[in-house]
């Protein structure tokens, strides 16, 4: 069973659909917007063909286990670290160096920290990460302008058209899958299914994320606290990503949110187990300043979770007591408590994010805490199928094809 002594990855979810939104962000030609996501493009594509293998690759995020920590240098407090700096010329080539730590005028600079700690008698990370990065041209902010015009624009139905037969963007989506859009009394949907053409495209990615949403289930309401009629729903059905418009948008809708909520229902079916969260929230404020973007997230809380049937649909749960770390039902309330509360006086998951403009271009800090387990699981498995790298060949393509619309 080594190999479910992984990650059970909520983050998997919340990283799909803010990849999923925020890579639709063309309405317009941007010639900063382009240079932004140009440069951020080829940072990407420099981090994957210097990583030394998937474990610093899955470190550089903030993702490591116990058996795996040799693979990691050790900094002078003997915790596992990763670090990673860049620089950047005029063509957008970066040369990367991992583990550089002079310190330097940097265009890129990533310091991950993997700090044991003892919560009662279980093993886990206090885990501190910090990015920093000069990508000019672009700001959260614009995230929400987009937003706002794009549920304009999918309220009218020639308007977005009109919007689909121009944009690469919407072309390359419903190339590689199958597209819909539909329209009741509240929402507007648009319907994006992962088919055979998707498989036969970008195998890896219909493999790995195809399998994952087939044995999940999503619910996600997003509003904007100040203005609670300012609102949109993600959901799922098998490989079906469905996001919901609201059908007659107010003019100002999601332009300048002080407070964004996310509340979530999420099922998952795998081996035999079905888990289930009810009411997962997570809170994102936002401050938007003359030349300053400013974001501070973290989870609230979490309403009901159980955990169902048979491991390998034969095995009965208390035998798999004995062949994972822990009690399933203790495993999560463990992890859930990590993600939520934190465990050592700071709280649990939280991000912290600065965008400033100054004179001499944009610098642009991210910070995140968060407390995981040293001994993991995982309701997806760890076979080859479910490494990250197989998502890449597409979001690569999808990110040209965003790109397209820019420039």
């Amino acid at each position: 069973m080594k190999s479910l002594k992984k990650k059970f990855n909520l983050s998997f979810f919340i990283i799909l659909i803010f990849l999923w939104i925020s890579s639709q962000n063309c309405l317009h030609q941007n010639s900063d917007q382009y240079l932004f996501w140009t440069g951020y493009d080829h940072l990407q594509k420099s981090i994957k063909s210097t990583a030394k293998n998937e474990i610093h690759f899955s470190a550089l995020a903030g993702t490591l286990s116990e058996e795996n920590e040799s693979q990691l240098l050790k900094n002078s407090d003997g915790f596992p670290i990763v670090t990673l700096t860049g620089r950047k010329d005029q063509n957008q080539n970066w040369s990367m160096r991992w583990y550089e730590f002079e310190s330097k005028n940097y265009d890129y600079s990533a310091n991950v920290t993997f700090t044991p700690k003892l919560w009662v008698e279980k093993e886990i990370y206090a885990v501190e990460r910090k990015i920093i990065h000069k990508l000019n041209g672009y700001q959260p902010r614009d995230f929400f302008k987009w937003l706002n015009e794009f549920a304009i624009v999918v309220n009218d139905h020639n308007a977005y058209q009109t919007l689909k037969s121009k944009s690469k963007n919407l072309q390359f989506l419903c190339g590689v899958m199958y597209c819909h859009i539909t329209e009741t009394a509240e929402w507007h949907t648009l319907e994006f299914t992962l088919n055979d053409t998707t498989k036969s495209k970008f195998p890896g990615f219909y493999q790995r994320t195809g399998s994952r949403l087939e044995k999940s289930k999503l619910n996600i309401m997003i509003w904007d606290k100040a203005n609670p009629t300012h609102r949109l729903k993600i959901a799922n059905q098998g490989k079906t990503l469905v996001f919901h418009f609201p059908v007659n948008p107010p003019k100002d809708y999601f332009l300048n949110p002080k407070e964004i909520h996310f509340l979530g229902d999420i099922e998952i079916r795998s081996f035999g187990i079905t888990l289930k969260i009810e009411n997962l929230e997570y809170r994102l404020k936002t401050i938007f300043e003359k030349n300053t973007d400013t974001l501070h997230g973290n989870f609230l809380r979490i309403g009901k979770k159980e955990i169902n049937g048979n491991f390998f649909y034969v095995i009965p749960q208390g035998l798999v007591n004995f062949m994972i770390p822990g009690n399933m039902d203790e495993y999560f309330d463990e992890f859930f408590t990590l993600l939520i509360q934190g465990t050592q006086g700071r709280g649990g998951s939280q991000l912290h994010a600065k965008f400033e403009k100054t004179k001499q271009g944009q610098l642009n800090t991210i910070t995140t805490y968060n407390e995981i387990k040293r001994k993991k699981f995982s309701l997806f498995g760890n076979d080859d199928s479910q490494k990250a790298s197989n998502d890449f060949d597409f979001f690569a393509a999808w990110e040209e094809a965003m790109l397209g619309d820019l420039k």
